[in-house]
């Protein structure tokens, strides 16, 4: 190829007619390999062997093409003819409508070629002369220059011996280098020629690398995909703070979403590296091989294996205690109810009266006076105790027959008073109970379900000595426990209103019971015309929870006997 001379822009003709005879021969080449693709199917074709050396050579030939290509990009880019007419706002546009390409393959194009001209000379240099794969070179141009302290440190001087950081300066002090006495060198020009060639030695014999070499010397025996962990190490020591960066950020994009549509639920979402292989190792761990009469598909299979995951950790008691108590749903529902719906029928009537439901008495939220049916707002049917969803009839009667029961009755101002237990983890139960007092997170104006939500020593740190007790805990979402025990808020409990107040049953459904109290001892309130301290409260602490055996909520007492306000959950 031959290189311009010194006469300017006339010089520069012969440059331009070696690209074009390069790209005539180019094209005459892949036109003759093209016409050989038909011999293929032939008996003349090469063997497996030949082809196997084919392909390499091809793949080899094609990268340095695509160096060549990044090569020529920026060029253009620089030039600036491209924005001509006005018909791209960016270089990547104008080259997809160009060429014809799609618009990722454009981007991709346009940022490869950038931090190969900007910051990775080394690396183009070995595509283009097929040292290096154009996977690898791919590689180093999505890890290694992503960051401003990440570019530096591609130029800065290694030295191997000692895998540090140098400068010419500093390299030359650790060496032998036979400088003259500055008397017989008075302008130094004989001493700096002695560095530079002690300099150019250490580059030649690989003493002295940059840190874009000291990589791409490990992709010599290293596939891409090892290699990747090669480049990704460089850029997390040299740049630890942008890779905190981007975990914040891929962090604050999780999400999951779980919709129902027809027949189902839609699942989509994104997580993180973390929690994506948790749970890709949960879901492999169920998944298994499959029998040779399994005819599901793959995806099928790991559907079936997420669900199993979920069964398996309530099943076992893993998320919470108390957990493991099938079918895994928990009902708030007045034991008076209870037993009215286990006798009805599926009309509704009472088996053993025939009465309809609604028909008076006290199985059905009336006011066991012998009147009409009793309408109150603010205690309502049976409903599933995180979401208060309405239960079917038909569930709480097949709950009934088959789940366990535990009683908690409430004192007047909405205190736990007692906690039956429906087996001997006696945690599991105490946190139905508080589940089944405070319903939601009890920060002012928060509703996050307790699914959502832990329990937080409330009265009392756990740190500072507090009891694990119902009297002491409240539901908090995740957000705001880290923000109660980060910015020294307060709780106590303060009880909840016994009669509808003038707000109604709105009023009543809001109110949780505690108050809250910042750092400087002011009350943390929900905003007019809601009273964060309803009338009626005791303003005391919460009374203690007694535990009880679930036999005393089985043994055939008339309902209501413990308290007029008990629940069975």
């Amino acid at each position: 190829m031959e290189e311009p001379g010194p006469g300017g822009a006339r010089d520069a003709v012969p440059t331009a007619q070696a690209w074009e005879r390069a790209l005539v021969h180019l094209e005459a080449a892949a036109g003759d390999l093209a016409a050989l693709v038909s011999s293929l199917d032939g008996s003349g074709a090469p063997d497996a062997a030949r082809l196997v050396a084919t392909h390499t050579r091809l793949r080899r030939v094609t990268g340095r093409l695509d160096g060549v290509r990044y090569a020529v990009l920026p060029r253009i880019e620089d030039a600036g003819s491209w924005r001509s007419g006005g018909a791209a706002r960016t270089f990547a546009t104008w080259l997809r409508l160009r060429e014809g390409v799609a618009a990722s393959t454009a981007r991709k194009d346009v940022s490869t070629a950038r931090r190969l001209a900007q910051a990775l000379p080394a690396t183009r240099d070995r595509l283009v002369a097929g040292t290096l794969g154009a996977d690898h070179a791919r590689v180093m141009c999505e890890v290694a220059p992503t960051s401003r302290t990440r570019q530096d440190a591609l130029a800065w001087l290694v030295d191997t011996r000692t895998g540090e950081v140098t400068t010419p300066e500093a390299y030359v002090q650790t060496v032998p280098v036979d400088v003259p006495d500055p008397s017989d060198d008075p302008d130094g020009e004989r001493t700096r020629t002695r560095m530079t060639e002690a300099l150019e030695a250490a580059v030649d014999d690989g003493v002295l690398v940059t840190g874009e070499t000291l990589v791409l010397d490990e992709a010599r025996t290293l596939d891409a995909d090892r290699f990747r962990v090669v480049a990704r190490r460089f850029a997390t020591v040299t740049d630890p703070d942008a890779d905190d960066a981007d975990d914040d950020k891929a962090a604050e994009g999780e999400f999951l979403d779980l919709s129902r549509t027809f027949g189902g639920f839609h699942v989509a979402g994104f997580l993180t590296h973390e929690h994506g292989t948790l749970v890709t190792t949960a879901v492999n761990a169920l998944l298994g091989a499959p029998s040779a009469e399994d005819t599901r598909t793959p995806g099928q299979r790991r559907a079936q294996a997420l669900a199993d995951v979920a069964r398996l950790v309530l099943d076992t008691d893993q998320a919470s205690p108390g957990a493991a108590v099938r079918p895994h749903l928990n009902v708030t529902v007045s034991w008076t109810e209870l037993l009215a719906q286990a006798a009805c029928t599926d009309e509704g009537r009472c088996a053993a009266c025939g009465r309809g439901s609604g028909q008076g008495g006290s199985g059905q939220g009336g006011s066991g006076q012998g009147g009409g049916p009793g309408i109150s707002l603010t205690r309502g049917g049976p409903v599933l105790t995180e979401s208060r969803d309405r239960i079917p009839r038909s569930l709480l009667r097949r709950l009934a027959c088959d789940s366990a029961i535990t009683r908690i009755v409430f004192g007047p101002d909405g205190a736990v008073l007692d906690v039956g237990r429906a087996q001997r983890t006696v945690s599991g139960q105490m946190r139905r109970a508080v589940i089944a007092r405070d319903r939601h997170c009890v920060y002012p104006g928060c509703d996050q379900p307790p699914s959502r939500c832990e329990v937080h020593h409330a009265v009392v740190h756990w740190a500072d000595g507090g009891s694990t007790s119902a009297a002491n805990s409240a539901l908090l979402c995740w957000y705001h426990h880290q923000l109660v025990d980060t910015r020294g808020i307060t709780m106590r409990w303060v009880g909840t209103s016994s009669t509808v107040n003038r707000q109604g049953a709105a009023a009543t459904l809001l109110d949780s019971g505690w108050a809250f109290t910042d750092a400087r001892g002011r009350r943390i309130r929900l905003p007019d015309p809601v009273d964060a301290d309803p009338p009626g409260g005791t303003g005391g602490d919460p009374p203690g929870a007694a535990v009880v055996d679930v036999s005393d909520a089985l043994d055939g007492r008339p309902a209501g006997a413990a308290s007029t306000d008990g629940e069975a959950a």
